[in-house]
C-alpha cells in the first residue's frame, strides 16, 4: 500500500479535506482489522464515501458509527493507529532550481543581448544619398539595405526574448501550485521504484528457477528398480539375441599384443607423419606411448591393420606439476578423448599434437596465473597487480615504487624457437616470458621457467633477483668511478643470486669504523640498510623515493659517506678540542670558487690556540676527502657596492689544501693521531703561506724543497729562501759596507708545534762563509736553540712564530742578532777571551781574574730592549756598568767595550783597593766617574781632587792625572801634588802639570796618590781649611759631581775637561 507523503505540516494536515476521524477511518479500513456486521451497516460500506465523519456524536449519511468509537477513546485509536503507518515517501529535491535564478539570469542575458545588439547596429553605418526628398516627407535613406538589416536584427532580438519570457511566464504559473506538483512527483517517483522492485522480485524468480534446473533430479523408476534388483532382469526391455564373445586366453591375448605392436611399428616408420614433438615414442602392451617432456604422454592404438584406418585415444598423462598424474574418469576425459579421436580421425597426428600441445600450454598458463592470484592474496599481497590477456596474464610488481612500471608477461609464444631440433622443423608455440624494466622491454636476459615443476614465485623471484642485481651491479659501477673505490680503499662487495632476490645485497664502507649493507626488499621493492642508524634511515628514504635507482642510487650512497665521514671527523674533533664552526655556511658558488667543484660535504673546525682569521674546512667528495686551510675575513652585514664588485662580501678570503702523505689515509684512518697531524701540518703550511706572501712583497726568491717526515705521518716540504737581503742586516751606512758574513740561502724547515700548540716551530740553516773553528773551546755552554759545527760552518736555530703570522720578520730579527752575536764571538776570539754561555738573548765571557775568582761580564741580547752589559756585585767594572751600556750601542761597541775592560781593569782594581783599605766608608774618598775612561777623585781630609782620564799618545795608552781647579785644593795638598809630579814609579813618572801612567802601572799611581794624601790626613787630624778660612761643603759638591756625570752619559759622549 501507498505510503504517507513526508510534508513539514501536521500529521493531521496530510488530507485537508478529512478530519481526525476520517483519517482514522480510513487507515483502519485501509489495513482491513476491523470489520463491522451486516445489519450495521447502511448504504452499503461505512466507508465507501471516503470517511466516516463523526460530528457530537451525530450519525452522517445513515452511517452506523462503531460502538467501539467514542469521544473518549478517540485519541487512544489515533495513537494505536498512528504506529502503524507505512513509511513516508521521500521528498524528491534534487534538481529544484529557484525562480528566482531563472529570472535574473534571464534579466542578465538580456542585457547583454541588447548592449551587443546597439553595438552591432552602431557599427553598421547607413549609406550616403544625395537623392532630393519624397515628397510625404520620408527620408531617401530611411529605406535603404542597412536600416533594414537593423530593423530585422532588433526584431529578432526582441522576438527571442519575448520567447523566453513566455516561458518565464508559464514557469511562474506552474510554480503556484509547486505543493501540489510536489506531491505528484514525490508519488511519481515512489511507483517507479515499486515497479523496479516488482520487475526485479520477477527476474530474481526466474534466474532462481534456472539455477535450480541443475539440481532437480528426475522421479525414480521404483518399479523397474524392484524387477531388476529381484529378478536380475527386466521383462519389459528387449533381448537382440547377440552371441557374446569367446574370452580370450592369456596365450592368444599376448598373440594379439604382439600382432599390435607389430602393426603399430610398421605403421609409424612407414606410413604416418610423425610431427616433431612426437620424435620420442615408443610401443608396448599394443599401443604406442609418444612421450612430450614436460607436457605430457599419450598412448594411442589402433582398430585395424588399414595403415589408413584411425589411430585411437588410449590415455594421457601429464608430465608437469603440479597438477594430476592421470585424468580420472568422467566429464574431462571423456572431452578430450573425444576430442583427440576427432582430431585423429580428421586431420591426423600432427594435428592431435597441435592440439594437445596447445592444451597443455593453456593448462599451465592457467595454473601460473591460479599461483599468482594465491600470491596476492599471501605476503606478496601489496606487491602484485594482474592483469588478463586473453589466455595470456600480465603480472605487475613492485607497483608502489615511483617511476616506470615494471611487469612480466607470460603467454604463448609463436614462429620459430631459438632452438630447433630438426631442420625441417617449422616451429612449435612455447610459453615465453617477456619482462618491461621501468617501461622498458628487456630482450637479453636468462630466465628458467621450470615448466617442469611449475612455480609462479620462484619466475618472480627469479626476475626480481635480475632487477636487484643490476641496480646494485650498476650502482657499484657508478662508485668504482670514485678514486675511494677505485683504488680499493674501501670494500665495495656485490652479493648476487639468480634465483632468491633476499640473498642479493650491496656492501659499502663509508667509513673505516662503518659497513652498511644494503638490501631490497622482494615484494615491495623497497630499500633497507642495515645496521639501521639515523642517517642510515635517511638515505634509505632517499633511495625508495627514486625513480631510477639504477642511476641515481650511488650519488646518495656518495653522500651517504660522506656524511658518515664528516660525523666521524666532528666526533673525533670534540676530544682535541676543536671547534665547529656551523656558523659558515656558504654559498654552492663560493664553494666552487675555493674549493673542488665535486664537494658533497663541507664542515670548517678552528683547533683551540688558533686565531679567529684561520680555520680549517673538510670537503668530502667521490674524489675523496681533503683537508683546507681558510683564511677568513669580517664581512659587513650591509656590504657596499665596491666590496660586491671586488669579492670582498663572501666570508672566504683564502684557501689552499693541505699538504698530506696520502689522501688513502684521510679516508681509511681517521684517528684522533691524524687530526692530530692534520693540525701540524695545516699550521706549517699556514706558516709557509705567509711566508711566501711575505717573501713575494719584496720580490724574493722562494724554492719549495721535497717533503720531510717532520713528525710521523707529517710530510711538509722545507722553504729554501734566497734572501740577499740579510747581509748586511743593518741599514747602518758602516755595516753595508762590511762584507757579507753568511751564504744568501735560508732553508726553514718544520719540526712541529710548541706544547701548547699555538706556534710553529720551524728549524732555521745557513751556512758561515767563514767558520768558527774553535766555537766549542770559546764557551762551555752553549744555549741548545742555536747550534754551529766549527768545520762546515753550518749554523741552525728554533723559530717559534705565533701560528696565522708570517716568520720572515722573526728570521730577519733572529739573523741580525747572529750576525751580531757573531761580531762578538770574533772579537773574543781575537781577544782570547773564554765564553761562559753564548745565546741569541745572551753572552757570557770572562775577560781577567782577581784574587776572588774569574772576572765575567754579561751582556743581555734582548730582542726588545737595547743591549746592556751586567756585571757581578763585586766586580769592579760596576763602577761604570752605565757607561760601558751606552758603548754596546755605538757602531764597533763591543770592540770598544772589550778594550775599555782590558784597559780600565787596574785602574779599577786600585780603586777597589784603595776603597776597601778605608776603615770608614766614605770618610774621606770620592771616586767620581765621568765616562768609562775619565775619572774624578776627591779626598775630603786634605781637601784635594784630581782628574785621571785615559789618551791615545803615539799609538800608545796612556793614563793621564792632573789637578782640578785651584780653590779646591789646600796649599799642603797642592804642595803634595807638586811633589808627585816630580817623582817617578813602576810604569808612572810625573810631568810638569800633571803624571802619566801606562796601563799595568795606573795600580801603583793610584796607590803611590792615596799614600801621599791618606799621610797628610794622618798629620792634619782635622777638617782642613782653604785659603779664605772658609770650610767647604763636600757632600755638596760630590752631588753635583754625580749629576754632571749623568747628564752627560745621558748624551753619550766623553766628557773632555778643557786646561
Amino acid at each position: 500500500m501507498p505510503g504517507v507523503l513526508k510534508r513539514p505540516d501536521s500529521r493531521s494536515n496530510h488530507y485537508p479535506d478529512m478530519n481526525t476521524a476520517d483519517a482514522v477511518g480510513l487507515t483502519v479500513n485501509g489495513q482491513g482489522s476491523k470489520k463491522r456486521k451486516a445489519d450495521e451497516m447502511v448504504n452499503g460500506d461505512a466507508l465507501a464515501n471516503g470517511g466516516l465523519p463523526v460530528t457530537n456524536g451525530v450519525y452522517a449519511n445513515g452511517a452506523v458509527a462503531d460502538p467501539a468509537v467514542s469521544p473518549e477513546n478517540l485519541s487512544a485509536v489515533v495513537q494505536d493507529v498512528s504506529t502503524q503507518l507505512p513509511p513516508e515517501i521521500e521528498h524528491i529535491t534534487q534538481g529544484y532550481v529557484p525562480l528566482s535564478m531563472f529570472i535574473t539570469r534571464l534579466a542578465q542575458e538580456t542585457f547583454l543581448g541588447l548592449t551587443e545588439t546597439i553595438n552591432q547596429m552602431a557599427d553598421m553605418q547607413p549609406q550616403q544619398s544625395n537623392a532630393a526628398p519624397h515628397t510625404n516627407g520620408v527620408a531617401p535613406g530611411q529605406n535603404s539595405q542597412p536600416n533594414v538589416d537593423k530593423k530585422n536584427i532588433l526584431w529578432d532580438f526582441a522576438h527571442a526574448r519575448r520567447a523566453n519570457f513566455i516561458k518565464i511566464l508559464v514557469l511562474s504559473q506552474w510554480s503556484r501550485n509547486v505543493e501540489a506538483v510536489g506531491k505528484v512527483i514525490d508519488l511519481n517517483v515512489w511507483l517507479n521504484g515499486q515497479k523496479e522492485k516488482y520487475r526485479q522480485a520477477s527476474s530474481w524468480l526466474g534466474e532462481l528457477k534456472r539455477l535450480l534446473g541443475p539440481a532437480k533430479l528426475p522421479s525414480p523408476d521404483l518399479r523397474t528398480a524392484l524387477e531388476a534388483l529381484s529378478t536380475g532382469k527386466a521383462a519389459w526391455l528387449p533381448d537382440l539375441g547377440y552371441l557374446p564373445p569367446e574370452p580370450l586366453t592369456p596365450k592368444r591375448l599376448m598373440k594379439a599384443l604382439r600382432t599390435i605392436n607389430t602393426l603399430l611399428t610398421i605403421r609409424l616408420n612407414l606410413h604416418e607423419t610423425i610431427p616433431p614433438g612426437f620424435r620420442k615414442f615408443s610401443i608396448s602392451s599394443g599401443r604406442a606411448t609418444f612421450r612430450v617432456e614436460g607436457e605430457f604422454e599419450l598412448d594411442l592404438s589402433i582398430a585395424d591393420e588399414d595403415p589408413s584406418s584411425q589411430l585411437f585415444f588410449i590415455d594421457f598423462r601429464f608430465l608437469f606439476s603440479p597438477c594430476m598424474t592421470e585424468l580420472p574418469e568422467g566429464h574431462l576425459r571423456n572431452e578430450i578423448e573425444g576430442k583427440t579421436n576427432h582430431v585423429l580421425r580428421t586431420e591426423g597426428l600432427s594435428a592431435c599434437y597441435d592440439f594437445l600441445h596447445d592444451l597443455i600450454l593453456t593448462h599451465k598458463l592457467r595454473i601460473l596465473r591460479s599461483q599468482a592470484v594465491e600470491m596476492m592474496r599471501g605476503r606478496w599481497s601489496e606487491g602484485l597487480k594482474l592483469e588478463l590477456v586473453r589466455r595470456n596474464f600480465v603480472l605487475q610488481y613492485w607497483p608502489n615504487r615511483p617511476g616506470g612500471k615494471n611487469w612480466i608477461e607470460i603467454g604463448v609464444k609463436r614462429g620459430k624457437p631459438k632452438k630447433r631440433l630438426f631442420l625441417q622443423d617449422p616451429g612449435t608455440p612455447c610459453i615465453s616470458l617477456r619482462w618491461h624494466r621501468h617501461g622498458k622491454e628487456i630482450l637479453d636476459f636468462d630466465v628458467d621457467l621450470q615448466l617442469e615443476e611449475l612455480s609462479m614465485e620462484s619466475i618472480l623471484k627469479q626476475i626480481i633477483a635480475l632487477h636487484t642485481n643490476y641496480i646494485f651491479r650498476e650502482t657499484k659501477k657508478k662508485l668504482r668511478e670514485s678514486p675511494i673505490y677505485a683504488q680499493k680503499l674501501f670494500l665495495l662487495k656485490h652479493r648476487a643470486s639468480e634465483i632468491e632476490p633476499s640473498e642479493c645485497s650491496l656492501k659499502v664502507q663509508l667509513t673505516s669504523s662503518t659497513t652498511v649493507t644494503i638490501l631490497q626488499e622482494p615484494a615491495s621493492g623497497a630499500f633497507a640498510f642495515l645496521p639501521p642508524t639515523h642517517f642510515h634511515s635517511v638515505a634509505e628514504q632517499d633511495l625508495n623515493r627514486l625513480v631510477d635507482p639504477a642511476s641515481a642510487a650511488a650519488s646518495k650512497i656518495a653522500f651517504l659517506r660522506c656524511v658518515s665521514a664528516v660525523a666521524q671527523v666532528m666526533a673525533f674533533s670534540r676530544n682535541l678540542a676543536w671547534q665547529e664552526l656551523r656558523m659558515h655556511n656558504p654559498s654552492t658558488e663560493t664553494v666552487k670558487k675555493y674549493f673542488n667543484k665535486d664537494v658533497t660535504r663541507l664542515a670548517f673546525f678552528r683547533p683551540a690556540p688558533w686565531p679567529k682569521e684561520w680555520s680549517l674546512a673538510l670537503t668530502t667528495g667521490t674524489a675523496g676527502d681533503i683537508w683546507w686551510a681558510v683564511e677568513m675575513r669580517e664581512v659587513s652585514k650591509h656590504p657596499s657596492p665596491a666590496e660586491l664588485a671586488l669579492g670582498q662580501a663572501q666570508p672566504i678570503k683564502t684557501t689552499f689544501k693541505v699538504p698530506t702523505s696520502s689522501t688513502a689515509t684521510l679516508v681509511t684512518d681517521p684517528t684522533y693521531s691524524l687530526l692530530s697531524n692534520i693540525e701540524n701540518t695545516a699550521a706549517a703550511a699556514i706558516s709557509q703561506y705567509l711566508d711566501a706572501n711575505e717573501v713575494g712583497k719584496e720580490h724574493i726568491r722562494r724554492i719549495k724543497g721535497k717533503p720531510r717526515n717532520a713528525l710521523p705521518k707529517v710530510h711538509i716540504p722545507d722553504q729554501v729562501i734566497y734572501y740577499p737581503k740579510l747581509n748586511p742586516i743593518s741599514t747602518n751606512a758602516k755595516q753595508a759596507s762590511e762584507p757579507p758574513w753568511c751564504h744568501e740561502l735560508i732553508k726553514s724547515s718544520f719540526i712541529g708545534l710548541t706544547r701548547s700548540r699555538s706556534s710553529v716551530v720551524n728549524l732555521i740553516s745557513a751556512r758561515l762563509l767563514v767558520p768558527i773553528p774553535n766555537v766549542h773551546k770559546l764557551t762551555t755552554d752553549i744555549d741548545c736553540s742555536l747550534a754551529f759545527h766549527p768545520t762546515t760552518g753550518a749554523l741552525c736555530f728554533r723559530l717559534n712564530t705565533p701560528i696565522g703570522k708570517t716568520s720572515i720578520l722573526d728570521i730577519r730579527d733572529r739573523f741580525a742578532r747572529i750576525s751580531r752575536l757573531i761580531r762578538f764571538l770574533a772579537i773574543i776570539r781575537r781577544h782570547n777571551l773564554p765564553c761562559q754561555s753564548i745565546s741569541l738573548t745572551n753572552l757570557a765571557f770572562s775577560y781577567a781574574t782577581d784574587l776572588s775568582g774569574p772576572l765575567t761580564a754579561n751582556i743581555k741580547l734582548a730582542t726588545d730592549a737595547p743591549m746592556r752589559i751586567e756585571f757581578a756585585l763585586h766586580n769592579p767594572h760596576l763602577r761604570i756598568q752605565d757607561f760601558l751600556t751606552s758603548m754596546l750601542a755605538a757602531t764597533s761597541g763591543f770592540e770598544s767595550v772589550t778594550s775599555a775592560l782590558r784597559l780600565t781593569l787596574p785602574l779599577l782594581l786600585a780603586f777597589a783597593a784603595v776603597e776597601a783599605s778605608e776603615r770608614k766608608p766614605g770618610s774621606g774618598l770620592h771616586i767620581l766617574p765621568r765616562s768609562a775612561t775619565w775619572y774624578r777623585v776627591r779626598y775630603e781630609n786634605p781637601l784635594f781632587a784630581y782628574e785621571i782620564r785615559l789618551r791615545q799618545r803615539r799609538e800608545q795608552a796612556l793614563w793621564f792625572s792632573k789637578t782640578g781647579a785651584q780653590k779646591e785644593g789646600s796649599t799642603a795638598a797642592e804642595e803634595a801634588w807638586l811633589q808627585l809630579c816630580r817623582e817617578r814609579g813602576a810604569g808612572w813618572q810625573g810631568m810638569k802639570g800633571g803624571i802619566t801612567a801606562e796601563v799595568e802601572g795606573v795600580q801603583a799611581l793610584v796607590r803611590r796618590i792615596d799614600e801621599v794624601f791618606r799621610g797628610l790626613r794622618s798629620e792634619a787630624g782635622g777638617a782642613v781649611a782653604g785659603e779664605s778660612g772658609e770650610v767647604l761643603d763636600v757632600t755638596r759638591e760630590v752631588e753635583a759631581e754625580r749629576r754632571v756625570a749623568e747628564a752627560e752619559k745621558m748624551k753619550g759622549k766623553e766628557i773632555v775637561e778643557i786646561d
